[in-house]
Formats: structure tokens, sequence, C-alpha cells
């Protein structure tokens, strides 16, 4: 009888944790588009005196005018007619978020993970920053979700 009683629990516990985990579930890495910080381009760096920490661009002229904002006017380095890249905003929205730190290399492990019961998507970023180098590593995080997505809040999160 004890055995049965056993059982029971486990599975009220397992049944908890299965509903429970489906409130929060990643999005899967084939529907969105991590890219690398300097995907833009070496013209629109711009933004790190700009203060942007974190970007949601979900137009093509948001995209534009972000664009415009940062671009660079180096003497040599002629940014005045650098294009930005093309990104399919029936299809995606770019997310950024910046993150710097030191070390001699840093890995990311990136997620993008929706939270129906708050009708918001969590953008969590695990960087993880190697060595005793003193040197400042710096990442703007851009990420491209489906626009089905486009109406949820963000929430950045970065460990």
């Amino acid at each position: 009888m004890k055995d049965h009683k056993y059982f029971g629990a486990f599975i009220s516990v397992l049944l908890t944790l299965s509903l429970s985990s489906c409130e929060d579930q990643m999005i899967p890495d084939n529907e969105v588009k991590y890219l690398e910080s300097g995907f833009m381009g070496m013209c629109f760096w711009g933004f790190n005196d700009k203060e942007y920490e974190e970007v949601i661009l979900k137009d093509k002229q948001s995209y534009q005018d972000f664009g415009d904002s940062v671009r660079v006017h180096i003497d040599n380095l002629d940014c005045s007619a650098a294009t930005l890249k093309d990104i399919d905003f029936n299809k995606y929205f770019l997310v950024g978020k910046f993150t710097h730190g030191g070390g001699c290399s840093v890995s990311y492990d990136r997620h993008v993970i929706l939270d129906e019961k708050n009708n918001k998507l969590i953008y969590r970023i695990d960087a993880d920053y190697l060595g005793l180098c003193k040197m400042l590593i710096v990442n703007m995080n851009w990420v491209l979700i489906p626009k089905k997505y486009c109406d949820l809040t963000i929430e950045f999160q970065v460990e």
C-alpha cells in the first residue's frame, strides 16, 4: 500500500513540473538568427558612445534611423556611402543587447525564451569572460526574431 502512495506523489510531481514548464519555452534556434556583433559592418560601430544598451528595431525605417545615428565618421574610413545589411522586416525584427567585460576571450550562450503567461520574450545572454588579460570585450548581441513575436514586450537578462 505504501508503494501506491509514493507512486501517486511521484506522478503528481511529474505532472506539476510538466505543466509549469509549458509557461516558458525556448524559441528554437532555427527560428531565430543570432548575428555577429559587427554584422552591420565597420561603419556602424558608433553606438558605443551613444548609450545604446538595448535596441529593438521593428521596421526598415527605424533600422535606417539607427544606422544613420551610429554611422562612424572617421577621416581614414569612408563611411559616407556605406549601407546597412538587408533585413527582411516582413519576417523578422532586430533586437540587440550591449554587453561588456574583461578577459582574454569570451563565449556567449544566447537564448530567446517565450513567456506566454506574461506576454513577453526574454532574451537571455550568458557571457563567460575567460583569462586574466585586461582587455575590454564588447558585443551588441544582435538577434533576428520572427515577426510573429513583434507585439510582445522584451525583457533582457545578462548573466
